[in-house]
């Protein structure tokens, strides 16, 4: 799995999270982070409050959401 996805993963409960305890979940620096968080908030994936606290955009998680269900039935069809 890519950082990126990780990081989605861990924020897909919807809750605000710090940059702390994401690293500390990936397994990566912290400044490793810090740069998947920047480029998620660049293109809108993810809210902020100054890089310290971030959460998935309801509208991302919405999508997300959607094609895991997707994923699903497909996966019951097969």
């Amino acid at each position: 799995m890519s950082t990126i996805d990780e990081i989605l993963w861990l924020l897909k409960d919807g809750n605000w999270h710090d940059l702390e305890e994401i690293a500390e979940k990936a397994e990566i620096p912290k400044v490793k982070a810090e740069m998947v968080l920047s480029f998620l908030n660049e293109y809108d994936f993810i809210q902020t409050k100054d890089l310290s606290k971030v959460k998935i955009k309801p509208s991302i998680l919405e999508f997300f959401n959607e094609i895991q269900r997707i994923e699903k039935e497909d996966a019951l069809r097969h």
